[in-house]
């Protein structure tokens, strides 16, 4: 099996076929198949305890090769059907356990280039971000991409990038412009300034021209917005705006620099893909993608010549 898959967690939903959709586009993106996860978590296994007899264990093994039988026969067409419609490889494998550690274990062994799956819990009406998803966000190794809803779109032309004052910079930019040359995408910076300081004289406003200018020099269309302090959360701010200007994904770096070591992400970054209404690409310092490339020094020296 080749390596460098997209991994779309799949569960036979309208939300996973959407989710599978967007990675027909993604695996053109990095040159790479698609890989199509089902895990049979355990509690849908646990189901078998109807049959609960002496020789129960026997019967859960059985009642799990005929659920697995079924389910492969199911993707074994979803797969081909995909594979034409995409004109990319297209292959499946069917887990049992935890969603979220086959997930990342199968990510890891493909050397996955990103993880695409759904949300998936409803929490007051509201679609909200699931525990599966969460750890996966956590601990990929690759960027996740997580969708809403079906009506999200398969391509990328309006990305939202939010930015501080942390150190990510290269990795907010290189990801910017890679998505931005393939896509054809306009780059949308948007940040928040916290004090009463002037937005010219603000490091926010600065550091933003600095990565305006990066990205406009390496062909990538980009604008940029600084609001300044209101009664909105931050996160508030940056999803209003995305949807004032139509856009169709947002990216951020889930995690603060100095915690790039910890299973962590920022309080706005839980909160945008909370409540977003769009697909959120989700990156660390550790899984931007010229850092899992091999071609990642050569990349990043082509895409900041200009800039240096």
């Amino acid at each position: 099996m080749e390596k460098h898959k997209i991994i779309v967690a799949y569960d036979f939903q309208e939300l996973s076929n959407a989710a599978l959709k967007q990675a027909y586009n993604l695996a053109r993106f990095v040159n790479s198949g698609i890989l199509l996860v089902v895990v049979l978590n355990d509690d849908l296994l646990m189901l078998s305890d109807v049959f609960m007899n002496e020789h129960s264990d026997h019967m859960k093994k059985k009642i799990t090769d005929v659920m697995q039988k079924e389910i492969a026969g199911r993707l074994q067409e979803v797969a081909r059907n995909a594979a034409k419609e995409s004109g990319v490889p297209v292959d499946y494998c069917i887990e049992t356990g935890k969603i979220y550690e086959r997930i990342l274990e199968i990510a890891k062994e493909n050397g996955a280039r990103f993880i695409v799956m759904g949300k998936t819990s409803r929490e007051s009406g509201k679609v909200r971000f699931g525990s599966n998803a969460m750890h996966v966000v956590e601990e990929a190794p690759c960027p996740v991409i997580t969708m809403p809803s079906v009506e999200c779109g398969t391509t990328f032309k309006n990305i939202v990038l939010p930015i501080d004052l942390t150190k990510q910079t290269r990795e907010e930019v290189f990801n910017a412009i890679s998505f931005g040359l393939f896509f054809d995408a306009t780059i949308h910076l948007v940040s928040v300034i916290m004090g009463g300081i002037s937005v010219r004289k603000s490091r926010i406003y600065k550091k933003m021209q600095g990565m305006k200018k990066m990205i406009e020099e390496n062909g990538v269309k980009c604008t940029d917005k600084l609001f300044k302090k209101s009664h909105l959360a931050i996160h508030e701010v940056i999803l209003e705006y995305s949807k004032d200007i139509h856009a169709d994904a947002l990216m951020i770096m889930t995690h603060q620099e100095i915690s790039t070591s910890d299973k962590y992400i920022g309080a706005v970054a839980h909160q945008i893909i909370n409540e977003s209404s769009i697909s959120v690409i989700s990156l660390t310092s550790a899984a931007s993608m010229h850092k899992q490339s091999e071609k990642s020094s050569y990349w990043f020296s082509k895409l900041f010549t200009t800039s240096n």
